[in-house]
């Protein structure tokens, strides 16, 4: 499970400031008291002024930028002009990062990169970055898309208003699991999201019973699908992302769904059917369904695959719980705000089931069985499997330090 970075108990406020030291390697930027004075003014002038976390009705955006802008998955939609939460795309050739507004710019970040915000001031918006240091960009550099109005999930959802947040689990030094024959999941986990985001993002057809996705008009492509590490992004999608970040980007965007795609390693059992499991965030409302009904989902795709499955002693939809707290062990599940869920599809770890991650066949498998999950928890009210009550973990899944974190930069 989550070989690491799984578990990250530093919890950063929102208002913590940007690491300079981080931003590029072994070069000084600016001086960091001077902008520890800056944002810390602009956070009083902020909490002064009462602003709001609300999402804004869709219209059209007021920021004209090039279509390639929009390759993370995202449509600019609605008032963006006046959104005090949301999620800013990176367009081509980067963007600026400030340590306050009408300050100088002192980083630009690298293109095709997705940061949550949660405050506004004019035409400057407050945002967080993968190594979950805050920095301001101008509103009118970035594409904008504001956090959404919720529905509840049942009969009658609109998909085409819906927003997801697929997370890509682990990146660049934080490598996750490698399989006995060197598969890395953190590359794995990348094209799996991609295809999941492909899949979102256009409009099809499901056989319920089969599992089959076809071209066609029964399901609309969602609204906005943000993607945590995307493969046009820095280092084709192969950069650090802080924890902190990966469930803000959901939180900021007030995500329908937030699902991490990754793979498990260190089985404990044999097993006749795939040991897929589905962690699900005890506290966020509706997590626990979001898993039961994905895990029935991967079975169903899994099924046409043969393999001498692995398994834990656990199967299915499950929630681990910090017995010093209480709270959510790992930490993405433990900051979600919306429904949360980590899907460990298959044992990287076990050499018929890497050999099967290798294959394209069987990615688009995985990916079409989380696409027909999300479509199911959002516009049906199937219970889905029966999910397993939240259990203690005692066991330490490891994580990576996020002091030598990099914000990737504009070549």
């Amino acid at each position: 499970m989550c070989a690491l970075g799984c578990n990250n108990h530093t919890t950063a406020s929102p208002g913590d400031l940007m690491d300079i030291r981080k931003l590029s390697r072994g070069r000084s930027l600016l001086d960091v008291s001077a902008v520890a004075v800056a944002v810390f003014s602009v956070a009083v002038a902020l909490s002064a002024m009462g602003v709001r976390s609300a999402g804004a009705e869709p219209t059209e955006s007021p920021n004209p930028v090039p279509a390639s802008t929009t390759s993370l998955g995202a449509t600019p939609v609605a008032k963006a002009e006046t959104a005090t939460s949301g999620v800013v795309l990176i367009p081509d050739g980067g963007v600026d990062l400030w340590s306050g507004p009408d300050r100088d710019p002192y980083f630009r970040i690298h293109e095709n990169m997705a940061l949550g915000f949660t405050h506004r001031q004019d035409d400057w918006l407050h945002v967080t970055t993968n190594c979950n240091d805050t920095a301001w960009v101008k509103a009118g550099d970035v594409v904008v898309v504001p956090s959404s109005n919720q529905q509840d999930p049942g009969n009658g959802f609109d998909v085409s208003e819906a927003v997801v947040v697929l997370d890509a689990g682990h990146g660049d030094r934080d490598w996750g699991g490698v399989g006995p024959s060197g598969l890395s999941e953190k590359s794995v986990n990348l094209d799996i999201a991609n295809r999941v985001s492909t899949l979102l993002t256009g409009d099809h057809n499901v056989d319920w019973e089969s599992g089959a996705v076809t071209a066609g008009t029964a399901v609309p492509a969602f609204r906005d699908v943000i993607l945590t590490r995307d493969d046009a992004g820095p280092n084709d999608g192969d950069f650090e992302a802080n924890l902190s970040y990966r469930v803000g980007l959901a939180n900021a965007a007030a995500a329908d769904a937030f699902i991490s795609i990754h793979n498990n390693t260190v089985p404990r059992v044999d097993s006749d059917i795939p040991g897929s499991e589905v962690f699900y965030s005890s506290a966020a409302e509706g997590s626990d369904r979001l898993a039961g009904i994905i895990y029935e989902e991967l079975l169903l795709s899994f099924s046409s695959f043969t393999a001498d499955w692995s398994g834990g002693e656990i199967p299915g939809a499950r929630s681990r719980l910090d017995p010093d707290t209480d709270e959510d062990y790992y930490g993405l599940l433990r900051r979600a705000t919306v429904p949360a869920v980590i899907v460990e599809g298959v044992y990287i770890s076990e050499p018929e089931e890497e050999a099967l991650l290798a294959t394209e066949e069987f990615r688009q498998a995985y990916a079409e069985a989380v696409y027909r999950g999300v479509v199911r928890f959002l516009t049906t009210d199937d219970p889905g499997a029966e999910p397993n009550p939240p259990e203690y973990f005692y066991y330490d899944s490891g994580t990576v330090s996020g002091d030598v974190c990099i914000v990737p930069e504009q070549p």
